[in-house]
């Protein structure tokens, strides 16, 4: 028995992942489109849409309105002295101020953990509750007490291996009268772990009478009674582990993954984080009057005072975020400051990715929709609202994949006052290509589900999605079963889907692809294979042009060798811009489309010699792009923190700008401005079916030769954990 644990306390359940990806990644080339901001289909809907909105800046009253402007209006800022300034690579290649005015200070503090048991009664009554089958209602009093009860359920499921071990080692199951528990083993696992955090000694005898009451309600109180007949058998199996593989501490027995002890860390931590809710609070001034009335005192974020007990502090990096030192945390969870929602308790963890994603249209200069695509925690989906809330360059927010928690996740938004985002129930990935859902979506947030290997503190994660069991059961696997590997594949092929999916709309121009894991194969490997598969697939829809306008030129040549010009039979301006239904399939590419099958082309293309000359419009091509820093100081102090995110940002090489340029180029192409030049070999672009007023796309295919476009490209996706 010591020997299988030893084993699997070196065991990597992480290690299998590469497999499964490789096996997954094949699946994908035979279902997947891609539609390229270059076919003139959707250049053409883009043009009449913004001709639309400029009609409507013609019939303004407002001499002063631009085309950009029609659809904005002011939105509050909640803190106007803070204004990070961060260049567009548009007017720097490197996004990059001149010098650094100031430095960055931690906010964080030394932990020490207690060697004494952590969990009072309550905790275990409320713990057993929630692991009875069915469960009991528990009502918490605050949060503190959640997530209390759900530490102790998180460690209980961290040393199942050995809780399991122990019983089976004094054959406890296997006797005749304990069977009936077999059905009940997580609480026989709590109890057990009670026992082992008590050092098997019997409790003071102040505290019997609430035991013998509190067990009593949580139905517990007979597996506590068995537990203690055998704890000198079950205290000696385990001194028998611990001995056999020289362990000095229990969590030496446990796979490398759930060694670290993360949540007692988190649980002893004094620092308490989250945001200020900008729905309630409208201003800064306001935040800062509630916590000076509560007895705090505030600090701002470049204030180099280290953070004292009764101090707080606004974050230097992400925007409404503070840390907080209270006297109490469980009295500060009871207090007006959090029970009126206007302190949203938020591990940093979950708030870097919002705060660099509501960055990204000011850097990029775009104007349009937000998409989010999964809901790892409805407190961080809520945070990127708020940020979006003073955002002109939004006009909407759209979340899917809310799933069966979507009207939960409605009413939590409704209590926070969120009122700029539309959840769905919808799967991303399960809309087709054509749908014009997405149409005015140029920046998409990708938080698809993931490992979480990286969290420092999943409890918080736990708490923000209601209690979710499940999700902690996953999080404490000690070894990959193939239930488990079925999950992970299920994973990384949604993780796939969400990348593929999203890079292959016209009208994106960026993805900020977001994990919490360690897993490198969910990581850089994901997004490197994705890319090269997109910007393949991509080249392969030009070349196909290229083939298809050879072989019409071919023709061309043929009839007007055989056939006088004038004697050929002319078509009909209608007939040639009506596809039928089979041509508008054949002219859709696919992932695993064969070289031989013709594809329409959707641009002018160039006058090369080969094939091989046929590079990809810039337009068209994804490139790696580096996480902004989005430092109030801008020292790169967030790649010094400890995070816990992987953020990997993804940009078309030339983005496309929906302005009056746009319009006018568009005209220009048209010939509105003078004679239109014509070319023979040009024909219609991709057929899709019927989409309403789709997003952006740009200029015609560039003749550039390829040399012009081998820059270097810039490295990316980095993980702070």
């Amino acid at each position: 028995m010591s020997n299988q644990l030893f084993f699997l306390s070196l065991a990597d359940i992480f290690s299998v992942y590469p497999a499964i990806f490789k096996e997954r990644s094949k699946q994908l080339r035979k279902t997947k489109q891609i539609y390229l901001p270059s076919d003139e289909e959707w250049q053409d809907k883009m043009y009449f849409m913004l001709l639309e909105i400029q009609r409507q800046v013609n019939e303004s009253s407002d001499v002063n309105i631009s085309l950009k402007d029609i659809d904005k209006r002011d939105k509050p800022v909640f803190d106007p002295e803070r204004i990070t300034k961060i260049i567009s690579p548009s007017l720097s290649p490197s996004g990059r101020r001149s010098r650094v005015l100031k430095y960055c200070h931690a906010t964080t503090v030394k932990i020490r953990l207690k060697s004494s048991a952590r969990w009072n009664l309550k905790t275990i009554a409320n713990a057993a509750k929630l692991l009875r089958k069915p469960a009991l209602p528990v009502a918490f009093q605050n949060e503190h007490e959640m997530r209390l009860a759900y530490s102790l359920i998180y460690d209980v499921f961290r040393y199942k291996s050995v809780l399991s071990n122990a019983l089976s080692d004094i054959c406890f199951f296997e006797q005749e009268r304990y069977k009936k528990y077999i059905d009940d083993e997580q609480r026989i696992w709590l109890m057990l772990f009670e026992l082992y955090d008590r050092h098997f000694r019997n409790r003071n005898s102040e505290y019997q009478a609430e035991q013998k009451q509190l067990y009593k309600e949580a139905e517990v109180t007979e597996i506590a009674d068995v537990l203690w007949q055998h704890r000198i058998r079950l205290a000696a199996s385990i001194s028998r582990m611990r001995i056999g593989v020289g362990a000095l501490r229990l969590s030496q027995l446990l796979p490398i993954h759930l060694q670290n002890e993360k949540v007692a860390i988190a649980a002893a931590n004094p620092v308490v984080t989250g945001w200020i809710n900008p729905f309630l609070l409208r201003n800064k001034t306001e935040a800062n009057k509630i916590l000076t009335e509560m007895g705090f005192t505030v600090h701002g974020p470049d204030d180099e005072q280290p953070l004292l007990e009764q101090h707080c502090k606004w974050d230097n990096i992400c925007p409404l975020v503070i840390s907080i030192i209270p006297k109490n945390r469980s009295e500060f969870t009871k207090s007006k400051l959090m029970t009126e929602h206007y302190f949203i308790m938020q591990d940093k963890n979950f708030s870097y990715g919002p705060a660099i994603m509501s960055k990204l249209m000011d850097y990029y200069e775009l104007y349009g929709d937000i998409l989010q695509t999964h809901v790892d925690s409805p407190r961080a989906t809520a945070y990127l609202a708020a940020l979006l809330y003073s955002v002109n360059r939004v006009n909407n927010f759209y979340v899917y994949g809310a799933g069966a928690n979507l009207k939960d996740y409605r009413r939590y938004m409704e209590t926070l006052g969120v009122n700029n985002i539309r959840l769905f129930g919808d799967a991303f990935t399960s809309f087709p290509m054509e749908s014009n859902r997405f149409r005015n979506v140029v920046g998409i947030f990708a938080t698809p589900p993931n490992s979480f290997s990286a969290i420092s503190d999943p409890i918080d994660l736990i708490c923000s999605r209601g209690g979710d069991l499940s999700m902690l059961e996953v999080l404490t696997e000690s070894e990959v079963s193939d239930e488990g590997k079925t999950r992970v594949g299920c994973i990384l092929e949604e993780q796939l889907l969400t990348l593929t999916m999203s890079m292959s709309r016209p009208q994106v121009q960026f993805v900020l692809y977001q994990t919490h894991s360690i897993v490198t194969t969910e990581n850089e490997d994901m997004v490197q294979y994705v890319l090269e598969v997109i910007n393949k697939l991509a080249l392969e829809k030009h070349r196909q042009a290229y083939r298809e306008m050879k072989r019409l030129e071919a023709l061309a040549e043929l009839e007007a060798a055989n056939i006088p010009a004038a004697a050929m039979p002319k078509e009909s301006p209608r007939k040639k811009e009506k596809l039928s239904a089979e041509d508008k399939r054949k002219s859709q590419p696919e992932l695993g489309s064969k070289p031989g099958e013709p594809t329409i082309p959707a641009v002018q293309l160039p006058r090369v010699d080969s094939i091989d000359l046929i590079v990809t419009p810039d337009i068209d091509e994804f490139v790696l792009d580096t996480v902004p820093d989005i430092c109030i100081n801008q020292d790169n102090c967030i790649e010094q923190q400890s995070t816990g995110s992987y953020l990997s940002l993804i940009r078309r090489k030339a983005l496309t700008q929906l302005n009056e340029k746009y319009l006018i180029r568009m005209a220009e192409r048209r010939g509105l401005f003078g004679k239109q030049e014509k070319d023979k070999t040009r024909t219609r672009g991709v057929k899709l079916q019927e989409v309403n007023d789709p997003a952006p796309p740009d200029t015609n295919y560039d003749s550039c030769s390829a040399g012009s476009r081998s820059g270097q490209r810039q490295t990316t996706g980095f993980i702070w954990c």
